[in-house]
């Protein structure tokens, strides 16, 4: 099912039918639920036992990267290690409790741990202090928030701390903590993309504006990934279409797609003429986009109804 609205086409100059869809389809479905191999800074700040837990529990959730379970318990307690209130007893001024600070019903900030409690190393209770317990139940808190929000990864941490500060800081940790690393194949992603999907993350929040290029504090789809690009020194046009036609070899499969690799999104997916939209690529059938007026900067699903295919810029 589709409708339509009219809006200016991202990147293009020309008021054009922008699909709204109300119907989301995996293309990647066999892709890896694991996303990129730990860092240096991540092994030596994480301890090994918290990192396997991070690690098992975001296999059990589609769309939720380790590399993100394990920024939020750095955010949280430090993996733990914060000597403070409701880490290791007792609950904080909120009523949260455990080394990822779930909520124990004892405060105004809820229930949310026993809503979806886990009992991780099924001894027969779940323990919010346990990390082996409190992991896999902020697992399960943040996949039913991803349900609930359409797979928006940035949605979901919103949903788990109610502050725009909260997730550009668990996303930031996030992408240190993992190397740029196909979601689908394993298969590392070119050294030169690695600039383009850091200036796109160090982007989330940025407001939208048709034309933005960054120069005033704003990005439009197409001027997003053109600057994301020029920090690798590549060269792009400002303009979605044109980037499609001209940036790079396509990839046909999206299964092979890798971090930097831009995705495109038409009216038409039969007629690349009718491409409007652009995004890049950062692995887990998840992009960072500026997407239309009055938005912010964000991670999204990259495979949309409207996905036409993707290129791979290069020098």
């Amino acid at each position: 099912m589709k409708a339509r609205t009219v809006a200016l086409a991202c990147g293009s100059g020309a008021a054009m039918f922008l699909v709204v869809l109300l119907l989301l389809a995996t293309l990647a479905g066999a892709a890896s639920l694991a996303d990129g191999v730990p860092t240096s800074q991540a092994t030596q700040d994480i301890p090994p036992s918290y990192l396997s837990l991070y690690q098992a529990a975001a296999e059990t959730c589609s769309g939720l990267p380790w590399s993100v379970l394990a920024a939020i318990g750095k955010v949280e307690t430090n993996h733990g290690r914060l000597v403070a209130p409701g880490v290791t007893s007792g609950t904080n001024s909120a009523g949260a409790a455990g080394p990822m600070q779930m909520d124990v019903g004892v405060g105004p900030a809820g229930d949310a741990f026993w809503r979806v409690a886990v009992d991780g190393n099924a001894d027969g209770r779940a323990d919010p202090y346990d990390p082996a317990d409190a992991i896999p139940t902020a697992a399960a808190y943040l996949c039913t928030a991803l349900r609930d929000h359409g797979g928006d990864l940035a949605q979901a941490i919103l949903a788990y701390n109610h502050a725009q500060w909260y997730v550009q800081k668990v996303l930031q940790i996030a992408q240190s903590y993992a190397t740029a690393q196909s979601y689908a194949t394993g298969e590392a992603a070119p050294l030169a993309a690695e600039r383009p999907v850091a200036f796109a993350y160090a982007q989330l929040g940025t407001p939208y504006q048709w034309g933005g290029d960054g120069e005033n504090g704003t990005f439009d789809c197409s001027g997003l990934t053109m600057m994301a690009w020029a920090a690798a020194g590549v060269t792009l046009p400002h303009n979605s279409a044109a980037q499609y036609a001209s940036a790079g070899a396509h990839i046909p499969d999206p299964s092979q797609l890798l971090p930097g690799d831009l995705v495109y999104f038409a009216h038409d997916t039969s007629d690349p003429a009718t491409v409007h939209h652009v995004g890049i690529y950062i692995g887990n059938g998840q992009m960072i986009e500026a997407p239309h007026t009055g938005a912010l900067v964000r991670i999204a699903n990259a495979f949309r109804a409207d996905y036409i295919g993707a290129t791979r810029p290069s020098k």
